[in-house]
């Protein structure tokens, strides 16, 4: 059987995640969902529940299954597709994982993606972040969880809209798109989205046929040089250093032995720092893109495409981080190719 898709649902303090849950859970094509709470001894969908958790899982109206993590996400997550497997609750065919609104979801994604147990039966399919148009710019200047939450979205939803001025959601737009310019952007007030806006939109990893997962945008006026100037947003939040989304392109084919040795270089010094990482690689020798993708010090395994999903075939990369600096990207992944050109690989 296919893995699972498993959805992150984040989002700042009081941001709307609940209400959106609540909205999404009402719909018909919601039934065989399971949610996973990410909180001790409370479950946070209150109206929609009829009695209390029993062994902390409950089959609710709309046929999902309601759980809180009481232990490790992995034992959660295993409990609940040994317990479909044995028809003790209905079956699963998507999972929402809801974290604490001070979550950083750095180690969920983790959890979700390198686990070699739960690999084979979940994947990470998209990471949901809701973000309140009213205090949404503040939070994101002075709280540094709440920069994660957007650095590691594939869809953010602005929860609120109604309730700010045109300009004011205007400006947080920006915000978002200079913060992850590969963030999809969408209002979603009251919580009122469809559900295949959310489950079915971009993914947080590529898939072979998702030509929209790297929007040509933050690239468009990149000049043909080797490396081109980046087209970065800064923000600030507490007396932390900067944070930029730092876009990257290559006119020419990279050599597999300059892409490593720029990745590792950058996992080895400043993994911490690095919030996210996501592009398309011109690489030497295949005649299909590949993939890069990375949170930190995890990065995914290269994966070829089944197509360019345009006509523009340069190395495209976004470096979301803390305190890294556009040029020493730039020159250190320029390093890297002039150690090992191209024609080395051929």
């Amino acid at each position: 059987m296919a893995p699972v898709p498993v959805t992150v649902l984040t989002g700042f303090l009081g941001s709307g995640k609940t209400t959106l849950l609540n909205r999404l859970l009402a719909a018909p094509d919601m039934a065989e969902t399971a949610v996973i709470i990410n909180e001790f001894g409370a479950i946070a969908l209150d109206h929609l529940l009829v009695e209390q958790a029993i062994e902390n899982t409950i089959t609710l109206q709309s046929g999902c299954v309601c759980c809180t993590i009481r232990g490790d996400l992995v034992d959660t997550l295993l409990s609940l597709h040994e317990r479909s497997a044995r028809g003790e609750i209905p079956r699963i065919a998507r999972v929402v994982v809801e974290t604490t609104g001070l979550a950083e979801p750095g180690a969920i994604i983790q959890t979700l993606t390198e686990d070699r147990v739960l690999t084979p039966l979940f994947r990470l399919h998209g990471v949901v972040t809701t973000l309140d148009a009213v205090n949404g710019a503040a939070q994101l200047a002075r709280y540094a969880e709440a920069v994660k939450q957007i650095a590691a979205a594939s869809l953010v939803l602005l929860t609120k809209t109604d309730l700010a001025g045109e300009g004011e959601v205007a400006a947080l737009k920006e915000d978002v798109a200079r913060l992850n310019p590969t963030a999809l952007i969408e209002a979603a007030v009251s919580g009122d989205i469809a559900p295949d806006r959310v489950f079915d939109g971009p993914a947080w990893e590529p898939g072979d046929h998702d030509p929209q997962w790297l929007p040509a945008t933050p690239f468009g006026n990149a000049r043909p040089v080797a490396v081109a100037p980046s087209h970065r947003g800064r923000m600030r939040y507490r007396d932390t250093p900067t944070v930029e989304a730092v876009c990257l392109t290559l006119d020419d084919p990279v050599s597999p032995e300059a892409l490593s040795l720029w990745l590792f270089s950058l996992v080895s010094l400043r993994a911490a720092d690095l919030l996210r990482l996501k592009g398309l690689v011109n690489l030497a020798g295949h005649g299909q893109p590949v993939a890069v993708h990375g949170v930190q010090h995890l990065i995914h395994p290269l994966r070829e495409l089944a197509d360019w999903p345009d006509d523009d075939r340069r190395t495209r990369l976004v470096v979301i981080g803390r305190d890294l600096p556009a040029a020493g990207l730039r020159e250190s992944l320029m390093a890297a190719v002039h150690a090992h050109p191209a024609r080395e690989a051929a």
